[in-house]
């Protein structure tokens, strides 16, 4: 449930040789700093990280823990869902772009 003014949680896993885990750890620190996301990350290039990952059932990245669900970011299209969604006001676009082709 969203209350005014209250920032949603995320978590991103991320693996140091990931080039979609940087882009993805960019937009969404951006969203952090504006205060539309409260972001923590997860590097799966560390021990306490895959233990994790593997915890959650985390096995590719980069990947968006949201509440109880899991957001793989398989490409640029998907992130950019994400960070629509994320931006949006409450009640907004959410859960919108990410149905499949003509989302």
């Amino acid at each position: 449930m969203s209350v005014a003014g209250s920032t949603e949680s995320v978590e991103l896993f991320t693996h140091p040789t990931c080039s979609g885990c940087q882009e993805a750890l960019a937009a969404l620190s951006e969203l952090s700093r504006s205060g539309q996301v409260s972001l923590e990350v997860c590097s799966l290039g560390t021990a306490s990280g895959r233990i994790r990952a593997e915890a959650l059932g985390v096995t590719t990245v980069p990947t968006v823990r949201r509440g109880d669900d899991l957001v793989v970011l398989l490409g640029k299209d998907d992130l950019a869902a994400l960070i629509d969604e994320l931006g949006a006001p409450a009640g907004g676009a959410r859960g919108k772009g990410r149905g499949g082709p003509g989302s």
